[in-house]
């Protein structure tokens, strides 16, 4: 591995950027990033900005199968962006405040 004098900054910043590489705290982020590079994902994340929703709703939306849109529900929900509730025979999601963060993000390039 080359040392610092091989490079263009200095030693201890060496040391500092090696020690990101190595924590793996980037994890976290590689879920989210992973969860939005579908299209349809995005577009709920800002459909849920406006409102909670369940995934009869999401359905009516973009028209297609039930199934689908769970499974799209499901990979946001595993990577912290969306919460479910139960309402009665509804189960509805909401952005987490790290979702919520995310659909800040997605608007500044809308």
């Amino acid at each position: 591995m080359p040392d610092a004098s091989a490079c263009r900054i200095d030693a201890e910043t060496l040391a500092d950027l090696r020690a990101i590489v190595e924590t793996g705290d980037h994890t976290t982020a590689l879920d989210i990033f992973e969860a939005l590079a579908d299209e349809r994902r995005v577009l709920v994340m800002r459909l849920l900005a406006e409102s909670e929703l369940c995934v009869c709703d999401l359905v009516a939306v973009f028209d297609i199968e039930y199934s689908k849109l769970s499974y799209h529900l499901k990979v946001l929900k595993e990577a912290g962006l969306v919460t479910a509730d139960r309402d009665g025979n509804f189960v509805t999601y909401s952005p987490t405040p790290c979702g919520e963060d995310v659909i800040a993000v997605i608007d500044s390039f809308v």
